[in-house]
């Protein structure tokens, strides 16, 4: 019981100083190219401006729904399935890859029925229409996805990782590689994660009083695109396992903020997307069909290797 109760403050520990961490960054990149000053507070850089902006979230309106109960809720709790070592795993499933995703949806769920409630009511069209729109991107996720589960033959993320000892998946799926990795700069611009994107949560921007309920919702969007992130690294870039000399978890981190830093570049450099057709297009004109492409070559390829020993 004690190991599981050290795990979990260690598990969390981890979360929290990332969303220190790539909140401190993600204003500093965002100040360089916007030619602003950033968090200027202080004399080490604005190094603790994110508590300041804590409290300043803490300080107002402090009145919670039951979305935003379950958003902070789940926000936590689906990082106790994900393996960030081959100890660090907090609740063991047989098949953790497809209860994560499971989660993962639950609280994209959640994330769009309270952007799509105020004060004033609940707006049931644009809850369907955001639903609608993110499981639609989802599905190119679940086509790279399933190359993977086909080249591994399993389900379970620890073995997928196990498999990468030798090569990484990245190797043999690099247009899997490509959608998710796209799919995660889509998530980062629908989520507003680095700007006030009204196209998907306008209403929840634009939402009366912001307080802790304002500050769980923020944290949700974060636990979504580190969620994207870190399956990347698990299913194409090899998890935890150790680099020439380096240590795993080391490596685990590095992979980590390399693709973080990448994103923001891309999102920093790429217009806002504020048109639903556009997005829309994007979609069904180039993921899908790519994801789709992708998962047809892996089981020519899965069937000319493990059938015929041609390959």
């Amino acid at each position: 019981m004690m190991l599981l109760f050290k795990k979990v403050i260690y598990l969390y520990l981890i979360l929290v100083i990332n969303l220190y961490v790539c909140s401190y960054l993600l204003n500093r990149i965002s100040s360089r190219f916007e030619l602003k000053r950033g968090y200027t507070i202080g004399r080490v850089g604005g190094l603790g401006y994110p508590v300041l902006k804590l409290f300043r979230y803490l300080s107002k309106n402090d009145r919670l729904n039951i979305w935003e109960i379950l958003i902070f809720f789940f926000s936590f709790f689906i990082w106790t399935i994900i393996p960030f070592s081959p100890s660090l795993i907090i609740i063991r499933f047989e098949n953790d890859l497809i209860i994560a995703l499971l989660f993962y949806l639950v609280l994209l769920f959640l994330i769009l029925m309270n952007a799509s409630r105020s004060r004033y009511g609940f707006v049931f069209k644009n809850a369907t229409k955001n639903i609608l729109m993110i499981y639609t991107f989802f599905m190119p996720v679940i086509f790279c996805i399933a190359g993977i589960v086909l080249i591994n033959r399993t389900l379970t993320l620890k073995e997928i990782v196990g498999f990468q000892y030798q090569y990484w998946n990245i190797v043999y799926q690099p247009l899997g590689f490509i959608v998710m990795f796209t799919s995660a700069l889509l998530l980062m611009k629908l989520f507003t994660v680095t700007k006030k994107s009204t196209l998907l949560l306008g209403q929840d921007i634009l939402k009366e009083g912001s307080g802790f309920g304002r500050l769980t919702v923020r944290i949700s969007y974060y636990s979504t695109l580190f969620f994207i992130i870190v399956m990347i690294i698990i299913l194409y870039l090899a998890g935890w396992q150790n680099l020439f000399f380096i240590n795993g978890n080391i490596i685990f981190a590095v992979k980590f903020y390399i693709i973080f830093f990448i994103l923001v570049l891309l999102d920093k450099a790429t217009p806002q997307l504020n048109d639903f057709n556009y997005l829309v297009s994007i979609n069904w004109r180039f993921l899908i069909p790519v994801s789709a492409v992708n998962f047809l070559l892996t089981i020519i390829f899965f069937i000319l290797r493990n059938i015929y020993g041609i390959i």
